[in-house]
């Protein structure tokens, strides 16, 4: 069976982090059985737990899956298909990169150049003594659990970096990436990808009247209405303040439509208390946009202009795109804006408004306030 195929069949669901208290265990791979048969013993001196003995590559893979070693005592020169080097790649892709010393007698400089393609832990070299292998074996968990640490703390930083914190949804940062990715990924394969982009009514009202507390109250629940609802593959992101975005990959516009819909009556539904107070009926304004009805570089746009159109139809309601109109030329072949320009000098004075293309939604300060 070849290495990565092992690795694959024999990686655990969960793996844990060895205990900072209690004897490390520790698995003998060894092909001399006398040999091992003293390291056993010496390991038990030393106060650690021997986890199992096997004596060729196939028969550690097979210890490692049921006994889940804090590390591995490997003997380079191994009976059978797979040498010690070979088995030590294995088991630490397998399980959480566990730490292997290997032992060794005489080894030449291209095998031990081939040992130090997989990390090692250590070296021991034969015949040893029971400092050198309890250093040895100290310092190689030391290391691990160093590794260990800075993993965490990097993968924590990543984290904290995508993920808002209040809702534990991924953030705006995010946001772009994931929309670029699907849409290429429904560009490749003639999909589409539908947004939906919502935001809470009255918001300013509920924290003025009831505090910032039930404002975050009311956000961290829709975050779950929205855990609830989606698909596996759906994504939802905290857009800002009380505004969300869901991706909606390969979905049509009657889908997205009637995703939004049903997250709408959801948080329609809700029943919130804080602090032993009853909250307010809490509901959403919802805007959809579907890509390629909409070109990509318009779906944030044409969905936050459809949910200003909600709120201005009276809120809790889900409210689509219409896809922008191809662009104009006029006979001289100017284009768009520059077109409608010249049309509506061109145009007797009381026919001038008609000549002008109206916008998309009023300018945000320029009409009226979200609420």
């Amino acid at each position: 069976m070849a290495e990565a195929s092992l690795a694959q069949t024999l990686r655990p669901t969960t793996i844990a982090r060895r205990a900072p208290r209690g004897a490390a265990r520790i698995l003998i791979v060894e092909d001399e059985a006398l040999i091992a048969r003293g390291l056993a013993c010496t390991l038990g001196d030393l106060g650690y737990v021997v986890a199992g003995v096997a004596h060729s590559a196939a028969q550690a893979l097979r210890l490692a899956a049921t006994s889940e070693p804090d590390l591995v005592l490997m003997d380079i020169r191994l009976p059978g298909g797979m040498d010690g080097i070979e088995a030590a790649a294995v088991l630490r892709e397998a399980h959480n990169e566990v730490p292997v010393v290997f032992l060794s007698a005489n080894t030449d400089s291209a095998t031990m150049r081939r040992a130090l393609t997989t990390c090692p832990g250590g070296y021991l070299s034969k015949p040893f003594d029971d400092r050198s292998v309890h250093t040895t074996i100290e310092v190689a968990l030391s290391r691990h659990e160093r590794e260990y640490a800075l993993t965490a703390e990097r993968d924590q930083l990543q984290r904290d970096s995508t993920t808002d914190a209040l809702t534990g949804l991924l953030n705006r940062r995010c946001l772009d990436d994931s929309l670029k990715a699907e849409v290429s990924r429904a560009r490749r394969g003639s999909e589409s990808v539908g947004v939906v982009l919502l935001d809470l009514d009255h918001f300013k009202t509920l924290n003025d009247g009831f505090g910032h507390r039930a404002g975050d109250l009311a956000l961290q629940s829709i975050a779950q209405v929205l855990r609830r609802e989606l698909r596996q593959y759906d994504v939802a992101f905290r857009y800002g303040g009380e505004e969300f975005v869901v991706v909606v990959p390969g979905a049509s516009h009657d889908v997205t439509f009637s995703l939004a819909e049903r997250l709408r009556g959801a948080i329609a539904s809700l029943t919130l208390f804080c602090e032993g107070q009853p909250l307010p009926r809490i509901t959403a304004s919802f805007g959809v946009a579907v890509f390629p009805e909409v070109a990509d570089s318009e779906l944030l746009r044409m969905a936050d202009a459809a949910m200003y159109e909600a709120k201005r139809s009276g809120r809790d309601r889900v409210v689509a795109a219409t896809p922008s109109p191809p662009a104009r030329h006029d006979s001289q072949g100017r284009r768009g804006a520059e077109a409608d320009g010249a049309a509506c000098a061109a145009a007797p004075a009381g026919d001038r408004l008609q000549a002008r293309e109206p916008s998309l939604r009023p300018p945000r300060s320029a009409v009226w306030r979200k609420t």
